[in-house]
């Protein structure tokens, strides 16, 4: 992501002071002279070079003694002292309980933005030259945000309310009509907050203090403004990216959900269907999610209480909610809990469960759901022959591989390329060994192939491979695995319907298989790819996901590059057109609640 200063990078960092979701309190102190405190702000570079080397999740402690280490906001706190953007209102107090002021919110948004130049001086007699703030509203202003309460006043002292701020970010983003209606009993539609508040909730930006209430006049405390921008900037990231057939989804550290690409079917969970997404859209009521899987017209989450909810195509039953209509909206996975993972193949969706278990519902023709038999099943059932300690499960189009606790992997359903790797071409109802496999790390299902990384760095793969998907050099089926030739130091694959990618221990990533919409990342659509290739200009990859004819890496910076076909705006880069080299998907305002 580029460091230029634009409206959408600041406003990601005011968008995090913003919104007190359930875990912070309201109630707020006098700001007993916290708002005159203005604490030396770092140089640009200064804070440029911090955005790279501090850890979101363990900075340096602070020492400010009434921010205590049981405090909610004590690692924000760190990380904002880290980061450069406050030293406290002295160098042993930080004031957690005082109300941001609209200079002091001035003063950490521009901070948070690396402390630019502004390019014009403000006009409010209010905030003499001399002020802490005068640069930092000076900025304010010169981002096109009218952040005077009049023409010449901008009210330094004043107390920053929630509907202010909702306004504040509404303006930002160019006024758009809001996707949906609010809910909230205590915002009403004469409000001057009311647009902009709907706005919010159809962005994902906010779910509310609860269901039905948004508090608009509440102040935000200072602890609370280090919360939100420290889960902005930290808890946002995506951590996972998943690939279906016309769609990619992304699972964000604070638990949402966005989706962009094809629609048809509600696949992107925003309560619509048959318009598609060239950005991402976050998902509406999910919060919290711990595990996603795209299928080929459907997606589900592994929700914080180790649920499913799904959402999308489900003329299959795939989304397991006992019927075969399609959902817009996430609903639940019926009598399904104690879920760590979830895989979701073309018409069917399996889970692992917190007792190594498996269950399947969803289309079952050839076998897929595990349970002996061929009966389509519109709710869970167990995969059965015993399976037992899987630690997590890849769906193919109509097969499934478990990777189990010994290292070892069993597969089901269809296997007439090989792709369940027992040495046969024979379905199976009932999962099956891989033969000779061990050692396992992970495992990953194309449509007609899976590929299993292992302990020593190496990745096997078997079934169909006459796109050259199995990455021996060659285009000749296998029904038993076979190690790729001089693919070492691999630490995640990620496989999509006729090719594979595995991410090497230094992030860079190499990529195998069909190649035509540029797949392989490599600069080139001319010709397939038998052997992995180094996708062009990548690196710093933790994981990568392949869907149909796409695929997605995410970066250790958060960022998500993805490559391939671009029908349907699978990309997520805001256009169609196909890349052979990465594009950086383009997400949306920052999500929090």
């Amino acid at each position: 992501m580029t460091k230029k200063l634009a409206i959408s990078q600041w406003l990601s960092r005011l968008v995090a002071v913003l919104m007190l979701g359930s875990m912070v309190s309201l109630a707020s102190a006098g700001s007993a002279g916290a708002q005159d405190a203005a604490p030396e702000a770092p140089e640009a570079s200064e804070a440029a070079a911090n955005v790279a080397s501090v850890s979101c999740f363990s900075p340096p402690p602070h020492s400010f003694s009434d921010v205590s280490a049981t405090s909610f906001a004590d690692t924000a706190v760190s990380w904002l002292v880290a980061m450069g953007i406050t030293q406290g209102a002295t160098a042993d107090l930080y004031i957690p309980q005082g109300n941001v002021t609209r200079a002091e919110m001035a003063v950490f948004l521009h901070r948070a933005a690396g402390t630019p130049a502004p390019s014009q001086p403000h006009t409010f007699s209010d905030v003499p030259v001399t002020s802490f703030a005068n640069t930092a509203v000076s900025w304010l202003v010169g981002e096109g945000i009218p952040g005077g309460v009049t023409a010449s006043e901008y009210q330094p002292q004043g107390k920053v309310t929630r509907a202010e701020m909702a306004v504040f970010l509404h303006r930002a983003a160019g006024s758009p009509a809001p996707a949906v209606d609010h809910s909230f009993t205590d915002v009403s539609q004469n409000s001057f907050a009311n647009t902009a508040v709907s706005w919010l909730v159809g962005e994902g930006i906010t779910s509310g203090v609860t269901a039905t209430l948004y508090k608009p006049q509440g102040n935000v405390t200072r602890a609370e403004m280090a919360v939100f921008l420290h889960r902005n900037a930290c808890g946002n990231k995506p951590v996972s990216v998943d690939g279906g057939e016309r769609h990619n989804c992304a699972l964000k550290a604070d638990g949402t959900v966005a989706c962009w690409g094809h629609n048809s079917d509600g696949q992107m969970g925003i309560g619509s269907s048959n318009n598609q997404q060239w950005t991402p859209v976050v998902v509406r009521g999910i919060r919290g999610a711990t595990d996603i899987a795209t299928g080929s017209f459907h997606t589900c989450a592994v929700e914080a209480d180790s649920t499913v909810s799904c959402w999308g195509n489900n003329r299959n039953g795939q989304l397991g909610d006992g019927s075969t209509t399609n959902r817009s909206l996430p609903v639940a996975v019926s009598g399904l809990s104690g879920v760590t993972s979830v895989s979701a193949g073309s018409y069917h969706t399996c889970a692992t469960k917190n007792d190594g278990t498996v269950a399947c519902w969803g289309l079952n023709n050839n076998g897929q759901l595990g349970d002996g038999t061929n009966t389509q099943r519109r709710t869970p059932v167990t995969v059965g022959a015993g399976l037992s300690g899987v630690t997590s499960v890849a769906a193919g189009a109509e097969h499934n591989c478990a990777q189990k606790t010994d290292g070892t992997v069993a597969c089901w359903g269809l296997n007439t390329r090989g792709q369940l790797g027992d040495g046969t071409n024979t379905n199976r109802t009932t999962p099956v060994d891989v033969a000779d496999l061990d050692g396992v790390t992970a495992v990953d299902s194309g449509w007609l192939h899976t590929c299993a990384a292992k302990s020593d760095g190496t990745v096997d793969c078997w079934g169909y491979n006459g796109d050259g998907q199995l990455g021996m050099g060659n285009t000749t089926d296998r029904n038993t695995p076979a190690t790729i030739p001089a693919l070492a130091g691999v630490t995640a694959i990620g496989v999509g319907a006729y090719h594979g990618c595995a991410v090497k221990d230094d992030g860079t990533v190499d990529c195998w298989g069909y190649n035509k919409d540029g797949q392989a990342g490599d600069g080139t659509t001319s010709a397939n790819r038998t052997s992995p290739v180094a996708v062009v200009g990548l690196t710093g990859a933790k994981s990568v996901a392949g869907g149909s004819y796409t695929n997605c890496a995410v970066q250790a910076s958060g960022n998500t590059q993805c490559w391939g076909s671009n029908w349907w705006g699978r990309l997520g880069d805001g256009t169609g057109t196909n890349r052979s080299t990465p594009v950086e998907v383009a997400y949306p305002n920052p999500i929090v609640r």
